[in-house]
C-alpha cells in the first residue's frame, strides 16, 4: 500500500506522564501503517522498534520483519 494511503504512527509511543523519555513526533519516529497493521500494533499483537533508520517488527507468532525506507 502506498505510504500516502497509510496511517502515521509513532514507532516508540509518547510518554504523556515524562515526555523526556521519549516517542516525539518527529521523523526518524514514524512509520506509515496500513489501518491492518496499525490496529495489530495498537492491540499489541505486532511489536515495533527502530534501528537506525530500519524498522524491525515482531508479529504474535514470534516472526521478525525488517523494513527499510523506500521499501
Amino acid at each position: 500500500m502506498p505510504s500516502e494511503d497509510c496511517d502515521l504512527d509513532h514507532v516508540v509511543p509518547f510518554d504523556h506522564t515524562d515526555p523526556h523519555k521519549g516517542g516525539w513526533t518527529v521523523t526518524g519516529n514514524l512509520e506509515p501503517l496500513c489501518r491492518r497493521h496499525h490496529g495489530l500494533k495498537t492491540r499489541r499483537q505486532w511489536h515495533y522498534r527502530m534501528l537506525r533508520g530500519i524498522v524491525h517488527i515482531r508479529d504474535s507468532h514470534g516472526n521478525d520483519y525488517l523494513t527499510a525506507p523506500g521499501e
